[in-house]
């Protein structure tokens, strides 16, 4: 089961979020979508991953809290940007984990 942050970004290209939603939650691919996640690893804060990649059960159900999604890679970048700013503007930190455990 997919896990979403309730205040989750989302990129100016999304249209139709739900129907999205729905093809994740069944495994169907969505291509051209990426999914900005909080990272597993200790050394990293966010991770992009593309939402082919949760078409396979096992990733799926592994999936770290997804904390945004956009449509293609440069635009997923952009909203890493804008996520990391808003951040740093609000807490004058870049402890980007932490703030979304709160948020």
């Amino acid at each position: 089961m997919l896990k979403w942050h309730k205040n989750y970004y989302r990129g100016a290209s999304i249209k139709n979020i739900s129907k999205i939603r729905l093809k994740l939650i069944q495994g169907k691919p969505v291509p051209g979508i990426y999914l900005i996640t909080l990272s597993e690893n200790p050394h990293n804060q966010l991770e992009i991953l593309p939402a082919l990649t949760l078409v396979q059960e096992t990733a799926a159900r592994i999936c770290p809290e997804i904390v945004g999604i956009a449509k293609g890679k440069e635009e997923a970048l952009e909203l890493i940007t804008d996520m990391v700013q808003t951040i740093y503007e609000e807490t004058g930190e870049l402890n980007i984990k932490e703030y979304w455990k709160n948020r």
